[in-house]
């Protein structure tokens, strides 16, 4: 008795290995899975990709090439720059180098987040982080205790990182002006505090509210 032992690889050829993108769909030579793209792999049409993909579309990290040079290096989701990444760019004989965060191809900034809230005081019910323009360098505060807005509010500032110049006070708002980013600080009104992290350049509101808990008095 005889017994064959049949071996298959995932590699195939790319006549019988479908790439899905477009721009880099006329060769295939890497892995494949139910006949399409699947784990590392070359792709090369009008534009080349290297490295990793998932479901016939660059997915993962890998390397993509365009006709005219410019190169980005990083993540991918189907087909798209998504997450962390390093773009070469030629533009007219000149080369630009952009790195940061990507969002289905739409570059999102040096950071993946314009914004991060670290930690509050017990009284404080909530407070949010909202960018206003990119005109001017600024944050302004907003206080509301127990449902009434604070009045010419009294801050205490203690900044962790980045910094500040000067100080604008409104009748309901406390403003700091000239602000450099990425800012971390931690804000005090009375016994109460937020703490947050503002990472994109530009004007910002912060708006806190305070709900007295009973036991939990905010003090003077």
């Amino acid at each position: 008795m005889y017994i064959t032992l049949v071996f298959f690889s995932s590699k195939i050829s790319a006549q019988d290995c479908s790439v899905l993108l477009k721009s880099i769909d006329k060769s295939y030579s890497g892995e494949c899975k139910k006949g399409k793209a699947n784990g590392n792999g070359l792709a090369v049409g009008k534009d080349s990709y290297k490295g990793e993909f998932k479901k016939g579309y660059p997915e993962g990290n890998g390397v993509y090439t365009w006709e005219n040079g410019s190169v980005y290096t990083g993540e991918f989701k189907k087909g798209k720059k998504e997450g962390k990444g390093t773009l070469i760019n030629i533009e007219e004989e000149k080369q630009v180098t952009v790195k940061g965060f990507w969002k289905e191809d739409k570059y999102l900034g040096q950071y993946q987040f314009s914004s991060k809230k670290i930690d509050k005081s017990s009284n404080v019910s909530s407070y949010t982080l909202k960018e206003a323009s990119q005109d001017v360098n600024a944050i302004r505060f907003y206080i509301k205790e127990n449902q009434t807005m604070v009045t010419n509010p009294q801050l205490n500032i203690v900044p962790h990182h980045g910094n500040f110049t000067s100080v604008n006070k409104g009748r309901e708002y406390y403003e700091l002006v000239h602000v450099t980013y990425p800012f971390k600080a931690r804000v005090q009104y009375k016994q109460e505090y937020v703490e947050f992290e503002l990472f994109n350049a530009g004007s910002w509101n912060i708006r806190i509210e305070i709900t007295e808990i009973n036991g939990l008095n905010t003090g003077n």
